[in-house]
């Protein structure tokens, strides 16, 4: 079973319908970062009142590995360039990536450019 990193504009992702991220929000990033762009062929489709939906992936360097979904984005068991990005992508949206058990994830940069990632444990 994959484990999600979640671009929340709360501290609990879980609430995130609260300060959603807006597919606008997302169509302005993806704007303003030539690394990212939306899939045309890669999607998921889920269920909703009302039918199911089609929702695009978000491809970064021409990979499809992030979700935007109605107030999130997310991403499944991201690896450590993932992760980076994710912090990147939530800085950008003034926004935080929150793990599916309520850790928070920043980085920070040393003297030498070299990128260091911190997880707080909830």
């Amino acid at each position: 079973m994959p484990y999600d990193l979640h671009v929340v504009r709360t501290s609990n992702w879980l609430e995130a319908a609260t300060n959603p991220i807006r597919r606008e929000d997302v169509d302005l990033l993806v704007q303003s970062d030539s690394e990212l762009e939306w899939s045309s062929s890669d999607y998921v489709e889920m269920k909703q009142v009302g039918g199911i939906s089609r929702f695009y992936m978000i491809a970064w360097n021409g990979r499809s590995c992030f979700l935007w979904h109605e107030d999130q984005i997310t991403c499944a068991t991201p690896d450590e360039r993932q992760v980076a990005k994710l912090i990147d992508i939530a800085q950008k949206l003034k926004a935080n990536v929150v793990g599916d058990d309520g850790e928070q994830y920043s980085s920070s940069r040393s003297l030498f450019g070299k990128r260091k990632i911190k997880i707080v444990q909830p």
